[in-house]
């Protein structure tokens, strides 16, 4: 493992929302806003989410999506869990809605290893269902954030 995505960096990148979105686009642009200082750019992110989405579907199955981008919008990394209660059309391979988003985004100076690391670690535990219970029930704010902290061990 690399000395980038140590557990005290991946601490402080950790970020949660709550989505008002209706659509996958409209998520994409909401996350890039609440990152505020994280982001060089909110709308060339939001781009870079777009595009990556077009070449594949990032939705997991299970009510679970995985966007992520190494990008030039990115000051420094952050790996966003972003709740959705009414859930959002993805074209997940289960044709499930996505309500649970963690979206991993990292630097365009990282390298693709780093960020596939950051990838990994934020797709294995969402592979249990009552981890994404347990994350979809936790209030917002510090307590979700030390759920996640958790699942991410």
């Amino acid at each position: 493992m690399s000395v980038i995505a140590a557990p005290s960096l991946l601490d402080t990148a950790l970020r949660t929302l709550d989505l008002k979105s209706r659509s996958r686009e409209a998520a994409f642009a909401e996350i890039a806003a609440h990152l505020d200082a994280d982001v060089r750019d909110a709308s060339r992110l939001r781009e870079c989410l777009i595009r990556r989405e077009r070449f594949a579907t990032t939705a997991v199955g299970k009510g679970v999506a995985l966007p992520n981008v190494r990008s030039l919008a990115m000051r420094a990394a952050r790996m966003v869990l972003a709740r959705s209660q009414r859930g959002l059309g993805w074209d997940a391979a289960d044709g499930e809605p996505v309500h649970l988003v963690c979206a991993v985004l990292t630097p365009a100076e990282w390298s693709e290893e780093t960020h596939h690391e950051w990838l990994v670690r934020a797709a294995t535990p969402l592979r249990l269902q009552r981890t994404r219970q347990r994350l979809l029930e936790a209030p917002a704010g510090a307590a979700r954030i030390s759920a996640w902290r958790e699942v991410l061990g």
